[in-house]
């Protein structure tokens, strides 16, 4: 009986250890997809953008293209893309509307 006391205990406070630690880095890539989409603003370049994302170290973007120009959406995996940043770049290369969002 003791030493399935001592599993359950151990069991539990390393599962909380790791809900801890995942919720430091959900937290972290939040910040890192809010804070980085606020450097954005109209008639900033699509190669400063790009730049600036590529400094992300939880995140990525992804770039599509259409027939306005392009738009770029930078999320996260560790929180499922629950945050989001919609960049939209005209055909001049310039950024012409900026959103952050989040699910729900």
């Amino acid at each position: 009986m003791q030493i399935q006391k001592v599993l359950k205990i151990s069991s539990l406070a390393v599962v909380s250890c790791l809900l801890i630690v995942y919720g430091f880095y959900w937290n972290e890539a939040r910040k890192e997809v809010f804070f980085l989409c606020g450097n954005f603003a109209p008639g900033v370049t699509k190669a400063d953008v790009i730049r600036q994302l590529d400094t992300a170290n939880l995140s990525n973007y992804v770039v599509s293209n259409n027939d306005k120009g392009s738009s770029i959406i930078f999320s996260s995996k560790i929180n499922f893309s629950f945050y989001q940043c919609s960049i939209e770049i005209d055909k001049k290369g310039l950024v012409s509307n900026v959103g952050f969002s989040q699910l729900i």
